[in-house]
């Protein structure tokens, strides 16, 4: 190496003690199975589903009856006897599958010695290969080898990748192997091979194995070649379109309202999580956490800012749901907290009703009773609290809410409230709330930034300053507060 080279130096050390995996193309050639018990039966499936040309040596006596099977029904030669030397004529590969141990390694010797690959049952050191578990659905073949330490567990592993694909994925594979072979049919030029392996890895990167799992819907040769005359149109330019576009569509348009809950993503339904990856189209309002967006599998849209012009984004956000359910989509529109508890949720149920669709409502917890949870607060309590009154801080056109007298009995909880907290005071006390009722504000309740902060209706708006409070905040008034919390006004 010259003084000059700057290649590295280093690399990473590779880790022996595995074995060659590879697919043996073992296609008409000839493999002799001694012995004809459960081994052997076993051993001519994996051999059968490899298209190759089994012989078994073995006497009547030592056939199981699946092997009994398999000669009857013409799947593999058999020779009524014992082994011997001169079976190994011609042979391409040896399986031994014998009760005998010294005959076992007797063949596997002599199989050394003539350079023939043998599988010597229950002898590890005398394999030059392993039968490994394997998964097959149509094209698709998994195998697992734990290399002779862990049968069973190479067993399970297994079962846990075949659980993990999509269903009929040996079909997609067949899809997709007829998508190569038509990419070869649109630039057949050798030198062109970069531009076709680009272009098909380009695609399954793109869609994705579930994505990939769609072209079973392709059920037809019209419906296939129509698919496939759209992708010809993709390639020629070097682009990749979405799944949907190329596939038939029967769907009819859907509309679900899902509610967010509090924000934690574990605090949201399971019917929630299932229809948020199963969606065509999200639209989503601003305040609800990534971590329930990343759920979202379909194109996500999130609403934009328009500052003091919160009708103008309503309209935005349902326009945008109309675009989607104009074009067939499962659209959800997915709302923070409960959708009908000041979420304007019965407003977007009219609206989508007055034009022809009518939503699925998936409920979602409120924040109403998840942020007080969260601050040990029990918004009812024997002797304390028979009352919960839930308001918002901003009504209709930014009105105040109609507050009632106050009550020593009642809990309010006030949604919207930071950037009303002067005004709600100054309510507060001509409803003949004492200075001393203790209040609590709950900062991004259910979130990792949660924050929670004790006062009195006296400090209540001092304390949006001083603390630094931002929405989303919910506001908790009453002696429920005390009752499992320990406050020092």
């Amino acid at each position: 190496m010259s003084d000059t080279d700057t290649s590295p130096t280093t690399f990473e050390t590779i880790q022996g003690g595995g074995s060659l995996v590879v697919a043996y193309q073992i296609a008409g050639k000839k493999v002799l199975i001694v012995g004809g018990g459960n081994v052997a039966a076993q051993r001519i499936v994996s051999l059968k589903i490899a298209d190759a040309q089994v012989i078994i040596v073995s006497p009547e006596a030592g056939l199981n009856e699946e092997v009994k099977f398999r000669v009857n029904n013409k799947e593999v030669d058999w020779k009524d006897r014992n082994f011997i030397d001169e079976d190994l004529e011609g042979i391409d590969m040896v399986l031994t599958a014998l009760d005998d141990h010294e005959e076992s390694l007797r063949i596997g010797h002599l199989c050394r010695e003539k350079r023939i690959p043998v599988n010597v049952a229950d002898v590890p050191p005398m394999c030059d290969f392993y039968f490994m578990s394997q998964h097959r659905d149509g094209p698709l073949q998994i195998a697992v080898s734990t290399n002779g330490k862990g049968p069973k567990l190479a067993n399970m592993v297994r079962v846990a990748a075949a659980n993990a694909l999509p269903d009929h994925m040996g079909d997609t594979i067949e899809k997709m192997g007829k998508l190569r072979a038509k990419v070869r049919e649109w630039e057949p030029e050798m030198k062109n091979s970069g531009k076709r392996m680009t272009w098909v890895t380009k695609v399954c990167d793109k869609w994705g194995l579930k994505g990939m799992a769609r072209l079973n819907d392709l059920k037809t040769q019209e419906q296939e070649e129509a698919a496939f005359s759209k992708l010809k149109e993709h390639f020629i330019v070097g682009g990749v379109p979405e799944i949907d576009t190329i596939l038939p569509s029967d769907k009819k348009p859907r509309i679900t309202l899902i509610g967010g809950g509090p924000g934690d993503p574990e605090l949201i339904t399971v019917k929630a999580k299932r229809l948020l990856e199963e969606a065509d189209l999200v639209i989503s309002d601003r305040l609800i956490p990534s971590q329930i967006l990343d759920l979202v599998q379909g194109e996500l849209r999130i609403a934009r800012k328009f500052t003091g012009k919160s009708d103008e984004a309503q309209e935005e956000l349902m326009q945008w749901c109309l675009e989607g359910l104009k074009k067939g989509l499962h659209v959800v529109r997915l709302k923070i907290g409960d959708p009908l508890l000041f979420g304007r949720g019965g407003e977007e149920i009219i609206w989508f009703r007055e034009r022809g669709f009518e939503p699925e409502l998936i409920a979602g917890i409120s924040s109403a009773f998840s942020a007080p949870m969260a601050a040990m607060i029990p918004v009812t309590f024997r002797g304390v609290s028979d009352q919960v009154i839930i308001t918002t801080g901003r009504g209709t056109k930014g009105s105040m809410p109609d507050l009632p007298v106050y009550g020593s009995t009642q809990t309010l909880v006030v949604l919207m409230a930071v950037g009303r907290a002067s005004e709600l005071r100054s309510m507060l006390l001509d409803r003949q709330y004492p200075l001393e009722v203790p209040i609590c504000w709950i900062e991004n309740a259910n979130c990792p930034e949660e924050r929670i902060v004790f006062g009195s209706v006296n400090t209540m708006a001092s304390l949006v300053e001083e603390k630094e409070i931002k929405a989303p905040a919910v506001l908790v008034v009453g002696l429920a507060i005390n009752v499992l919390n320990n406050v020092e006004q």
